[in-house]
């Protein structure tokens, strides 16, 4: 009776839920567990599939499922790779789909006819993906429906040794997607004094956040989970590669609904020259402890926000022989033995077991310049808010 009610409330079109002897709920929960792609297809069977499709309750219902069933089986990335050929640089788009061990690999559609290499992924979620496509310019993408939007980039006076952060990410309370960015500018003894903007999609606009102090904030873009972005802080600024940074001593954490700061620790690998990088996988906080290029450790938050559940689920992952730079893990099997890592220029495929890497020959078109990938999970999920 409970979900006749919501069903009603949704205003799902009663000629389709009498389609069907089965039952109504039966229904939506079928169409929930079909690939996206299926579901466009079947807005063209009849009027009424078309306005169920559309609903909001029914848009919805299938970002809460497929967000719940990405913690337990395969997900999707998206990879640029910008490459050097015969034809100059140039700049392609893949998805890359990981499941049952095997790894296929398919060039997608991309909203600009030409990706610039400078085009950089500034965060994932719910199936939406947000990336600088262009200078001055942001863009929010589902690479599954190809709907997009752009906007312009926000700013504030810039001091020349001023350094950007940005994330991205949903804030449940409000029902709003939200992109912030950070103006980090460098104060006495290593701390850094830290200017917010935050865009909210729902309002199409940009307002001044909460100002904070802070060390060090990394490189890497803030990492979206249950409602908080998450970027690692150092005490002291690393002039490496950039990619994770340096001397980590902890985690800074935005919640998205109230705009407030709050801090998490990281896990305890011991004394010795290390950087931390942070990664979400399948549903949990991963923070990997890199030991100078040499090798990485991945630790696993088994229960968010217990500091205590820090779990080291991968030790001692080896870059190829040969080849140095910080690993990023992008996928892991459920039991740790094999690890999906981008390397520098490089996807690879690590076994834990014997720690051999697989390299994916995702790139042949010529000399790797850069690679990026993100990971996505399947959704209906829109970048145009009222958009159906």
């Amino acid at each position: 009776m409970e979900t006749q009610n919501k069903l009603a409330e949704a205003k799902i079109p009663q000629e389709f839920l009498q389609f069907s002897c089965l039952p109504d709920e039966i229904i939506i929960e079928i169409l929930l567990r079909l690939p996206v792609k299926s579901i466009l297809k079947f807005r063209c069977v009849s009027k009424s599939w078309l306005s169920l499709i559309s609903t909001p309750y029914f848009i919805n219902a299938q970002i809460k499922f497929c967000v719940k069933k990405s913690k337990n089986v395969n997900l999707r990335l998206v990879i640029v790779a910008s490459v050097a050929g015969l034809m100059g640089k140039m700049c392609s788009v893949y998805s890359l789909d990981c499941e049952n061990s095997s790894v296929n690999v398919d060039k997608i559609d991309y909203p600009l006819k030409t990706p610039f290499g400078s085009a950089k992924f500034l965060g994932s979620c719910n199936g939406l993906i947000c990336l600088t496509p262009m200078s001055f310019k942001l863009m929010i993408w589902n690479p599954v429906t190809g709907k997009h939007k752009e906007f312009e980039d926000s700013f504030v006076q810039c001091a020349v040794n001023c350094y950007i952060r940005y994330g991205f990410g949903y804030d449940y309370v409000n029902d709003d997607y939200k992109v912030v960015k950070i103006f980090s500018f460098p104060r006495n003894e290593g701390r850094y004094e830290n200017k917010v903007k935050i865009y909210s999609l729902k309002y199409d606009s940009w307002k001044m956040g909460e100002m904070f102090d802070s060390g060090y904030v990394n490189a890497q873009s803030g990492m979206w989970l249950n409602g908080y972005l998450h970027w690692g802080v150092s005490h002291c600024r690393d002039s490496g590669d950039g990619d994770g940074g340096g001397g980590s001593s902890e985690i800074m954490t935005l919640d998205l609904s109230t705009e407030t700061y709050g801090v998490m620790a990281l896990p305890n690998c011991g004394n010795g020259n290390t950087s931390w990088s942070l990664s979400v996988l399948n549903g949990c906080l991963v923070a990997c402890c890199n030991y100078h290029s040499v090798r990485t450790d991945m630790w696993v938050m088994k229960e968010y926000g217990v500091e205590s559940s820090w779990t080291k689920l991968v030790s001692n992952i080896t870059a190829p022989s040969g080849r140095l730079g910080y690993v990023s893990p992008l996928s892991v099997s459920e039991n740790g033995g094999e690890v999906l890592v981008r390397l520098g220029t490089n996807i690879s495929l690590y076994n834990a077991r014997n720690a051999s890497h697989e390299s994916l020959d995702i790139h042949s078109l010529g000399y790797c310049l850069k690679v990026q990938a993100i990971t996505y999970i399947e959704s209906l999920a829109s970048p145009n808010v009222g958009d159906t």
